[in-house]
């Protein structure tokens, strides 16, 4: 092994932990601030500061990180938010601007998408099927779990549109493991979005990804196989929105559908005297105080929403204004350009995007951790490998 593999493996480590234990430890965003430090002080050793250079002045990503982040410590001194989601901010602000790009080819990023699918697969199976563990209980929730493993996916596929075919067999195995994950997840939001997007993908580059005969009996087959062992999972969970749509109709609002109906209603309520900045963590405060005076239900009161099961409402309610802005820019910033660049690219950009964006309807994905880092480093390497395209 010669010196520039040591130095780059190092420099690699937060990127194959991103793809590895970030998707199955509850904590996995603490041990991967030392990673980070450790890539960035190789990164500098051996690169120097062009690298830095470079990102400051190409990855407009970067400068909408910087901002969250900025915006993120003076919204924690001034009225809290989560430690979590600004030490999540904080590393991705400095793996940005330390790491080369340059590290992550089309074949890396293959072998890391199959190694994110396994691990999201092997959580999903073990905890939801094997140990049969409400999803809540999961070292990681399900719903933002899931957000990666379609993520994962959605990349696998959308890399299947281009004209290499040497990662082809990786990236077939990636997607449909992905899938897996996502349907043994059961996360109604994240379903919608994903199939979605494989649907539009499918529809418009559909000669690209099935380029022979063989590669269109094992999709089918593999389909067939995964639709028969994955059917009572998708089963219960139509079921079990049907009930709960008929309750609503009824009139019962004390669902998991009925409850985020009342959230997404109280939420512009809680926010209308501080809409500027929000409320961080006083929103609890403010919550008991409509409470009490009859705005809230007594079963969203034992609910007790750490948040409101829509990224944009939340964000209004803790961050203000200034935060869904920033917000709609990390969201908006990936696809700027996209009609001068690769169809992959395009693709993949765009299908990290809409899944992302469809997910913040129903779930917070930007306000945990692990899909917070998946998303920025994703979008990131794109976005900035995009313009070099």
């Amino acid at each position: 092994m010669n010196r520039s593999t040591i130095f780059n493996t190092l420099i690699l480590l937060p990127v194959i932990w991103l793809f590895s234990g970030l998707l199955v430890v509850g904590d996995g965003d603490k041990p991967m601030v030392a990673l980070v430090v450790i890539s960035a002080i190789t990164s500098i050793s051996y690169y120097g500061l062009q690298t830095t250079r470079d990102n400051l002045r190409h990855n407009r990503v970067l400068w909408v990180v910087l901002a969250l982040t900025a915006y993120g410590l003076f919204s924690h001194f001034y009225h809290g938010i989560s430690s979590r989601e600004i030490r999540a901010l904080l590393m991705a602000s400095v793996m940005l601007i330390c790491f080369p790009r340059e590290l992550i080819s089309q074949r890396l990023l293959s072998w890391l998408c199959l190694m994110g699918s396994i691990a999201c697969f092997g959580m999903a199976f073990y905890y939801g099927l094997y140990l049969d563990m409400h999803r809540g209980l999961w070292p990681i929730n399900a719903i933002p779990q899931a957000t990666m493993s379609a993520a994962i996916s959605l990349s696998a596929l959308a890399m299947m549109t281009g004209n290499d075919t040497c990662n082809k067999k990786i990236l077939i195995a990636a997607f449909f493991i992905g899938m897996a994950a996502v349907i043994i997840s059961q996360t109604r939001g994240v379903w919608l979005g994903y199939f979605i997007t494989v649907m539009l993908i499918v529809a418009l580059r559909l000669r690209h990804l099935l380029m022979t005969r063989k590669a269109c009996l094992i999709t089918l087959a593999t389909l067939a196989v995964g639709s028969f062992a994955l059917k009572p999972v998708v089963e219960a969970r139509i079921d079990e929105t049907q009930y709960e749509v008929n309750q609503i109709m009824s009139g019962n609002f004390n669902t998991s559908a009925g409850l985020r109906l009342q959230m997404w209603a109280i939420a512009p309520q809680l926010v209308e005297d501080n809409w500027l900045l929000g409320l961080g963590r006083y929103h609890h405060e403010k919550f008991n105080e409509l409470y009490r005076q009859g705005q809230a239900s007594e079963s969203l009161k034992q609910e007790n929403p750490a948040h409101y099961h829509n990224q944009f409402l939340d964000r209004l309610v803790k961050s203000g204004i200034i935060g869904v802005i920033l917000l709609v820019t990390l969201l908006s910033v990936p696809l700027i350009g996209l009609s001068h660049v690769s169809h992959q690219h395009r693709y993949m950009l765009s299908s990290i995007v809409l899944l992302y964006a469809t997910a913040s309807l129903t779930d917070v994905p930007f306000s945990h951790p692990q899909p917070l880092l998946l998303y920025i480093f994703l979008v990131s390497c794109l976005t900035t490998s995009s313009r070099k395209h």
